[in-house]
């Protein structure tokens, strides 16, 4: 086109029809001053003008017609236009679930007809998605919920749980709290047990509340967070012996925080015993089976007595009131994953201790526990089994526990593979999001055997209140 026409006149004369009546004159500076020009066209006709032969130019006739549809048409595209593909993590709530499924990937089917998405985001776990569903739960941690399972199914035998219950457990617990429309509410507080025990439990069960995406039933029930729970009534503990049928287990506090020894978090710990392991190889760690704490009853007596004389044991007391000593001498949870091999006793009654053993790339070695907590049931101490997760030693106490390390590291690869499935396993079963989904199975299945409705009065205090101010009444001002 640059090089046809020379001149606005000429590509005039060329989009317009040719008409034998007019001539076009062309616009030059000469006769722009024209007096004929003056006033009038600066097209002027030669002769009278005629009708015209073409009417409408054809190009412009095209645009007239075809701009309205090119309007109609963007106009459609907008509005039915796809969705933007998400570039961040993926929204595991658009996907169907999976059973066993152990990543977001599993969750979902995979048809490319279907799905418009990708999984970008490597660092995303399913163990910290605190938002998931009764029905994502199920299929993520299937068989997490024996024991409020359990629980449920003993009350229910022996006709549900009544006021009664609750008051008599009341008399020994440390918390009596009720759920009214997905809000926690605390109706008496003890600070006996530590008290931050007691909040980090309630706090542990507001954070369940609030993540949840589905309504959770009205409760109304009694925590008591000492080491051992007392059979009276029908409470919620930490740890139960197994015909103590009465106790509802539920998670322990340090799913949340301990802060008196210095542990912080549990996702703290999860996040450091990481990091600490992506620096350390199998073969980097220390072969020996370390254990260090209070000496306080015979059974840790006892696995002192039986590692002293071998080479692989590093078993040691711990004075908690010799503050200098324990400076020098405590371990931090990540510190425990250089050792292959983590021994675990119980105390007075079940340790807090084994949740953060368990983070670590290593063996946990333990006797026969007299206690139970709510994960308990997923110990796979089988030998024979390609999934062993943990070595219980067999006989009384740690009567074996000689030939039991002898054939470990013998074995080094099985060590290897056991503290493989160990890691891999108890940071996905005892995730926080594996957490959050047991207290809201526990209050569903607690809400199936409550024979009365739990009714909020004036004596009920927030938990955002209480968690404040560290007590349930006080004067208004």
């Amino acid at each position: 086109m640059h090089n046809r026409f020379k001149s606005i006149t000429q590509f005039a004369q060329w989009l317009s029809p040719k008409v034998d009546n007019y001539a076009f004159v062309p616009l030059t500076s000469s006769q722009t001053n024209s007096p004929d020009l003056l006033g009038g066209n600066a097209f002027a006709p030669s002769k009278p003008p005629l009708s015209r032969r073409f009417g409408t130019p054809p190009l412009l006739t095209v645009w007239l017609w075809l701009s309205p549809s090119l309007v109609v048409v963007l106009a459609l595209a907008l509005i039915f236009r796809p969705a933007v593909k998400d570039d961040g993590v993926l929204n595991p709530y658009i996907c169907k679930p999976k059973a066993q499924a152990s990543t977001l990937a599993m969750m979902c089917e995979e048809d490319p007809k279907t799905a418009d998405w990708t999984m970008k985001a490597d660092t995303y776990e399913l163990g910290l998605d605190r938002h998931l569903t009764h029905k994502q739960c199920d299929n993520i941690f299937p068989g997490l919920y024996l024991e409020a399972d359990r629980a449920r199914d003993y009350w229910k035998a022996r006709g549900g749980i009544t006021t009664a219950d609750l008051d008599a457990a009341e008399e020994k617990g440390q918390a009596r709290a009720m759920i009214i429309d997905n809000r926690l509410y605390v109706k008496s507080y003890s600070d006996e047990q530590q008290g931050t025990r007691t909040k980090a439990t309630l706090a542990g069960i507001h954070e369940a509340l609030i993540g949840s995406l589905e309504p959770v039933p009205d409760v109304e029930f009694v925590i008591m967070t000492g080491d051992t729970g007392l059979v009276s009534g029908a409470p919620w503990v930490l740890g139960r012996k197994e015909d103590e049928e009465t106790l509802t287990l539920m998670p322990d506090y340090g799913f949340w925080s301990w802060p008196e020894p210095g542990v912080g978090s549990f996702l703290e710990v999860q996040d450091k015993t990481k990091l600490y392991e992506a620096n350390l190889t199998w073969k980097q760690k220390i072969p020996k089976l370390f254990w260090r704490g209070a000496m306080m009853v015979d059974i840790r007596k006892e696995l002192w007595e039986v590692a002293k004389d071998y080479a692989w044991g590093e078993v040691s007391d711990l004075d908690w009131l010799d503050k200098d000593a324990m400076q020098a001498a405590l371990l931090t949870p990540e510190e425990h994953c250089q050792y292959k091999f983590l021994g675990h006793v119980e105390g007075w009654a079940y340790s807090g201790r084994l949740k953060y053993l368990q983070q670590c790339r290593s063996v946990v070695v333990a006797h026969k526990m007299k206690y139970l907590q709510h994960f308990h049931h997923l110990f796979n101490s089988d030998p024979k089994s390609p999934d062993q997760n943990i070595v219980i030693s067999p006989g009384r106490n740690f009567d074996e526990l000689p030939a039991t390390m002898e054939a470990l590291l013998k074995d080094d690869a099985r060590a290897e593979k056991i503290a493989d499935n160990s890691y891999n396993f108890y940071r996905h079963w005892l995730s926080p999001a594996s957490v959050d989904c047991y207290w809201r199975r526990l209050i569903q299945r607690w809400a199936e055997v409550q024979n009365f409705e739990p009714v909020l009065t004036r004596n009920s205090t927030s938990y955002e209140s209480f968690i404040l101010l560290g007590k349930t009444h006080w004067i208004p001002y």
